[in-house]
């Protein structure tokens, strides 16, 4: 072991002295003994608590003594958890430099974390039971965010598991303006092992999940390729990106210390709740923390520490889409005892349950709006055009400042039905937007909406006619109902559509889509009928050339949405045999036919090379037998490739 304290140095210095008194004849004649033991009896037994170093604190060691070790013990200890798990635990030098961080650097960051153990780890421990992961799994949470369920790194992945937005979304993890699952430590569990399953299934190998884990299948793959195929993480290691090149190495170096803490004198800080401290009961309605803490006694702080998903102290919870809320266990008697009078209160409070839901994201969100910010724009500007405050737009938004950007998009809840206009002009009723699309003029979109051209020119500082591709045009009085100007359709929703994808289709936008068809958040099934308003005749039936491929479609689906046969467009696009398309592929719904009349010295040959197709397509095209004979004058029938 090393003694790390402040006189270290000095007791090295008055080593040497010994050292050289015992070498140097003429030293040790001059030097004083009885000078010398007192010496030493400072530096090593006197000050600091020393005198009693092996009689306080944990274990026997001084508060203020660091242990460390030689590489022989650290590579025992390791071997010895290598032995009781599936996982290739390893020491080598990325492992120790971990080690040395989190047992000795920051020690008391390591002492908060043990400590936290006993609040998580009891529920973690279960979830990696259910889908049978190894129970080391839990210290990639510790490697993720030191157990801090409101964790927010760099890249905007938040909570314990570090959840990226699409990930999260991909596993039922629900983001919104009020409502932020990846901060919920029980339901983020749970995403986190099917996820780390899934990851699994693919490799097989639980250090190769912790690197795609970290950084993507995409990049394992890579690694995997450029290593000639091998599956080992520690043959891959040098391929794969700089920041999960050290992230199994502090995966098994906090295993090490988890299990040895107290070898390196590192006292557990006690938790502010214990695990089995913590009850849960189920809302079926809305309830704000502060009626919670007047009628049951718990504090809002309590509330925002158990519960840190509902960012705005509201759980915006129905009794179709009940929610769990967390507290203190004493605190559950009274609350079932109370639990129909909160909700009674609440109404009572003159926040009704509407207002609440449009308040809380995609549960509601009838009255949210997303105002995207203009050249010029203000958060004072905004919040008066919406009448809230400023401070409302910041908590709404997650801002750290005032600071706005041309572009940015801000969530604005219960917004008024009259909304201020902004530069050019105003108009009165609820603020919605159109995207142009290509072919479309101000007349044309007028015409849709049953407005004039002048008001739209006004709301939207238009001086002359000229609008372009993507340009978004603020529109006021035409959200309440369908627009009165068009034609309506009824659309039947197929197997991996969204609503983008139909207001795309449309040239609508999802949340018109959403007011027409009275559809909470982004939810829709497939069978489901949505009415689409406001569409020219040319939008409903035009003729439709071609068709650019989106992620989920099939073939079948294609065909059936534009009325022709499978084979007709597999044929017409030259799919093959197996009809494979692909996202952004673009598809021909026509079969394009050409004439070629035979002169005469033409052959088969020369003319598949002028149009750059096969013989054998021309045989099949124009049904020439096996004998190949074409004469000048004759007709040869050339389909588009």
């Amino acid at each position: 072991m090393v003694l790390i304290t402040p006189t270290f140095f000095l007791r090295v210095q008055l080593l040497l002295l010994v050292l050289l008194c015992g070498l140097s004849p003429g030293l040790r004649a001059a030097a004083d003994p009885e000078k010398v033991a007192a010496l030493l009896d400072a530096a090593f037994f006197e000050g600091e608590g020393m005198n009693v170093w092996r009689d306080e604190g944990p274990d026997g060691f001084h508060p203020s003594f660091i242990p460390q070790f030689h590489d022989t013990t650290y590579r025992e200890r390791i071997e010895m958890l290598d032995s009781t798990t599936v996982m290739n635990l390893t020491f080598n030098e990325h492992v120790r430099s971990f080690i040395r961080i989190y047992a000795v650097d920051r020690r008391e960051h390591t002492s908060r974390i043990v400590g936290l153990q006993r609040t998580y780890f009891p529920f973690i421990e279960e979830m990696l039971a259910k889908y049978e992961i190894p129970q080391e799994m839990k210290y990639l949470a510790i490697v993720e965010s030191a157990l801090n369920p409101s964790a927010v790194s760099h890249a905007n992945a938040k909570g314990m598991w570090q959840f990226i937005y699409g990930t999260g979304k991909m596993y039922g993890l629900e983001s919104t303006a009020f409502v932020e699952d990846r901060f919920d430590p029980y339901q983020a569990t749970d995403a986190a092992c099917r996820h780390m399953r899934d990851l699994y299934d693919i490799y097989g190998d639980w250090f190769l999940v912790l690197a795609a884990y970290n950084s993507g299948a995409g990049n394992v793959n890579k690694a995997i390729r450029r290593s000639g195929g091998k599956r080992d993480y520690w043959e891959i290691w040098r391929w794969l990106p700089r920041e999960t090149r050290g992230y199994v190495p502090a995966f098994i170096a906090v295993t090490y210390v988890m299990n040895f803490y107290r070898e390196h004198n590192i006292e557990p800080e006690d938790p502010e709740y214990l695990y089995q401290d913590i009850g849960e009961v189920e809302l079926r309605n809305v309830l704000e923390f502060d009626v919670l803490e007047d009628m049951v006694g718990v504090s809002q702080g309590e509330l925002e520490t158990l519960n840190p998903q509902y960012r705005l102290g509201v759980v915006p919870a129905q009794a179709s889409d009940p929610m769990m809320l967390r507290m203190p266990k004493e605190y559950l008697a009274v609350f079932a005892e109370k639990e129909q009078e909160l909700y009674r209160t609440q109404k009572e409070k003159g926040v009704a349950q509407e207002q609440l839901l449009a308040r809380a994201g995609s549960r509601g969100a009838s009255m949210q709006k997303v105002h995207v910010v203009r050249r010029g724009e203000s958060l004072g500007r905004i919040a008066r055009m919406y009448r809230c405050y400023v401070s409302q737009l910041i908590r709404w938004n997650n801002l750290s400042s005032s600071r706005i950007y041309p572009g940015q998009k801000l969530v604005v809840f219960g917004a008024p039905d009259v909304v201020a206009g902004s530069s050019g002009g105003s108009g009165s009723g609820a603020v919605s937007y159109h995207k142009v699309s290509r072919g479309q003029t101000l007349g044309a979109i007028a015409r849709r909406y049953g407005v004039s051209v002048g008001n739209l020119k006004r709301w939207n500082g238009l001086n002359g006619s000229t609008i372009y591709i993507g340009q978004k045009l603020k529109l006021y009085g035409v959200a309440g109902g369908a627009p009165s100007g068009g034609q309506a359709v009824t659309h039947v929703v197929r197997g991996g559509e969204t609503l983008g994808a139909i207001a795309r289709r449309y040239r609508v936008s999802v949340a018109n889509l959403r007011e027409w068809n009275k559809v909470r958040g982004s939810k829709i099934y497939v069978g489901q009928k949505l009415q689409i308003y406001g569409l020219s005749v040319q939008d409903v039936s035009g003729a439709v050339t071609y068709h650019t491929v989106r992620r989920g479609e099939t073939l079948g689906g294609i065909a059936r949405r534009y009325g022709k046969g499978v084979a007709e467009i597999a044929r017409w696009n030259s799919l093959g045999a197996r009809k494979t398309i692909y996202p952004g592929q673009r598809l021909r719904l026509f079969e394009a036919v050409r004439w070629h009349v035979v002169r005469r010295g033409e052959n088969l040959g020369l003319i598949a090379g002028r149009y750059g197709v096969s013989v054998s397509k021309l045989l099949q095209w124009n049904k020439i037998d096996s004998r190949k004979v074409i004469h000048p004058g004759q007709k040869l029938k050339i389909l588009s490739q």
